[in-house]
């Protein structure tokens, strides 16, 4: 079952190697022992992993290892009971998710949270860092200062739009996308955040086949400016596609750390996956 993805036909025009990735250097997260429990028991066992600035890492494992509750350890969704999660020198663990947000650290979710009743545009505003909106304070006595400001965000906003090819859907709302539409727009609301690391929770649901080789490519693009990544993903081509390395789950602990081709031959991720 995973031997078989070795030499996946699709995406392998991507494919990427650890070697060839220059932008890879500082860590900008670093999970160490972390322990999520739930009712007494341990969904994260004792797990521990860093991402460095451009690089991408992918957590897999059957379903029940804990890798959902890994990412939302790491977002601030999930309370972590031991262990520490630092973000570019800061310790986080105990942070609210906002605050992780305003440090860098953002996530999107298995499912799609753009907002359907704003267009494709609006929705990139208003996710900008430094967006003032139309608060009283800001428009009373900051007129000028919110005005600049959010134009830069508009103008921000339209680039995106440019970059991912979407500037046709910039007046659809949210709820008339496609699935993979609402997951570029979820990716780019991500990005207007200005994060240093970006988790990814199953970016391929709801995306047809045809448009997975382009949503890879742009999670490259994206990987190569400096940004960390952490995706979970079932499509174990897309994470060969994507990844650096690979952290395998299985019964919430970590049995293997490597790259993609150096885990699929590993007998315990075998075992984990068969059975």
């Amino acid at each position: 079952m995973v031997a078989e993805l070795i030499e996946s036909e699709d995406l392998k025009n991507i494919v990427t190697s650890p070697e060839t990735n220059p932008a890879a250097s500082k860590i900008m997260l670093t999970a160490r022992d972390v322990v999520v429990s739930y009712g007494g028991v341990a969904a994260v066992d004792g797990v521990s992993f860093e991402v460095r600035a451009g690089e991408a890492l992918g957590l897999i494992g059957p379903n029940g290892a804990g890798k959902s509750s890994m990412l939302a350890a790491l977002g601030g969704q999930a309370k972590v009971g031991k262990g520490s999660i630092v973000l570019d020198g800061h310790e986080i663990s105990h942070l609210a998710a906002y605050k992780r947000a305003r440090l860098g650290l953002v996530r999107t979710f298995q499912t799609t949270s753009e907002f359907s009743d704003m267009t494709t545009f609006e929705n990139l505003v208003t996710a900008g860092n430094g967006y003032l909106g139309a608060r009283l304070s800001s428009v009373v006595f900051h007129h000028r200062l919110n005005s600049k400001a959010d134009k830069q965000i508009a103008v921000r906003a339209w680039e995106m739009l440019e970059r991912f090819d979407m500037t046709e859907k910039a007046n659809t709302y949210g709820r008339e996308l496609s699935g993979g539409q609402r997951r570029l727009v979820e990716i780019m609301r991500c990005l207007m955040a200005s994060p240093k690391v970006l988790l990814l929770d199953e970016p391929m649901v709801g995306v047809a086949p045809h448009l997975v080789e382009k949503l890879v490519g742009d999670l490259k693009s994206i990987r190569d400016e400096g940004i960390a990544i952490v995706i979970v993903e079932h499509a174990l081509e897309v994470v060969r596609a994507l990844s650096d390395k690979v952290v395998v789950m299985s019964f919430g602990k970590k049995i293997a750390d490597a790259t993609y081709d150096e885990i699929v031959h590993d007998q315990a991720v075998q075992d984990a996956y068969l059975g």
